[in-house]
């Protein structure tokens, strides 16, 4: 009667729950696992429809894009993304680099001689207040005409993260389109 009793409590005691916690994680895995299977061609079609209207407001003149080949020196620089505008309109380069609060992405317009026609800037991590203010469009319009190095490039005093991931951006958006011309 005595051996009964204590398989019976071991059961109780340590056995059934662990069972119960598995059963749990495992449904609870498999449901995310659903979930996750349901949502991320969506997720995938909203990020494309975003990337693809940065890209119209960088090169407004282009009403199409090629994508073209980003080099592993380019990607080792940053840059996520290269695309030439239809009719000769120009170049448009994503890019990304480590700013304060996690990385910011910049897409940069080109026009067809490599000139900076617009610069949008992903400052969403940032420090809102500080690194925050490098992504306003009349700080990032001070690029506008660059075709060389952005480095002379002034930003936002105080937000020395956010600037110079931004420049970073920037000057790897320019090697990307030097490279392609």
């Amino acid at each position: 009667m005595e051996k009964t009793k204590k398989s019976n409590s071991f059961w109780q005691d340590m056995a059934r729950p662990l069972v119960v916690l598995v059963v749990i994680c495992l449904v609870a895995a498999a449901l995310l696992g659903v979930v996750n299977a349901t949502t991320k061609p969506v997720i995938e079609a909203n990020r494309e429809k975003t990337a693809a209207l940065t890209r119209q407001a960088a090169l407004p003149d282009a009403s199409s894009f090629e994508k073209l080949d980003v080099s592993a020196d380019l990607a080792d620089l940053g840059v996520t993304g290269l695309y030439k505008g239809d009719n000769g309109s120009g170049y448009v380069a994503t890019a990304s680099s480590k700013g304060y609060g996690g990385d910011v992405t910049v897409t940069v317009g080109f026009d067809a001689d490599g000139k900076i026609l617009n610069v949008l800037a992903d400052v969403g991590t940032e420090t809102t207040g500080v690194g925050s203010k490098v992504g306003a469009a009349d700080v990032l319009a001070r690029f506008k005409g660059v075709s060389g190095s952005a480095d002379d490039v002034n930003l936002v005093s105080g937000a020395t993260y956010t600037s110079k991931a931004v420049r970073a951006g920037v000057n790897a958006a320019i090697a990307a389109v030097e490279s392609v011309k």
